[in-house]
């Protein structure tokens, strides 16, 4: 059976830190990788804003079970399922997606974590590697899974780079037409028929 890896927000949720700045009021965080592309850059930007802001864990957090998935996506996760195996490959943190993995039936996911003192206080952040989603599609690959891929932006097109298809979901024009080579769509029911057109045979 193919794996098919997915980004999360953007791609099945909402952005978690778009709600923390609604929540908020800090405009700042709205930025996410479509706007800086470096998810470290991206970070350490967003934890220089958090400590001015004394902003903790449990306000990510807060906001992060606000959320809903997008409109169709779980109904497209259960089609999905159906006919391969599912990863969620994400430049989140563990420590505050779980609200939304529940939500998703707890899929596979692989991303990074946070280092948090006991009041909160996020210090830090471990990569598990500079271009972890392109590792996770290699070392699934290496085992013998054929891997298709769908996201939403510039940090996924390292996904597209190794997987056998690549595919744009819910992708800004700005950024899938920098790549038109990588088929984009913006429906769940069109991206299945790719993803099943796709499957090994």
């Amino acid at each position: 059976m193919d794996i098919v890896c997915f980004d999360m927000e953007g791609t099945l949720t909402p952005e978690i830190w778009e709600q923390v700045a609604l929540d908020t009021g800090l405009e700042e965080l709205n930025k996410t990788t479509r706007d800086i592309p470096s998810y470290s850059d991206l970070m350490d930007y967003r934890l220089r804003i958090m400590a001015q802001h004394n902003l903790k864990l449990p306000d990510i957090l807060v906001a992060a079970k606000k959320l809903e998935l997008l409109d169709g996506a779980l109904d497209f996760l259960d089609e999905v399922r159906k006919t391969f195996q599912v990863v969620i490959l994400s430049d989140t943190f563990h420590e505050i997606a779980f609200p939304l993995m529940e939500k998703m039936g707890h899929p596979l996911l692989l991303c990074h974590t946070l280092d948090v003192d006991d009041k909160g206080n996020i210090l830090g952040y471990k990569l598990r590697h500079p271009q972890a989603k392109k590792q996770a599609i290699l070392g699934f690959q290496a085992m013998g899974y054929k891997c298709l891929a769908a996201g939403d932006s510039y940090n996924d097109t390292q996904m597209f780079e190794v997987a056998d298809h690549g595919f744009f979901i819910n992708a800004p024009e700005s950024i899938s037409s920098s790549l038109p080579k990588i088929p984009s769509f913006h429906s769940y029911p069109d991206l299945l028929e790719a993803l099943i057109a796709n499957q090994s045979r």
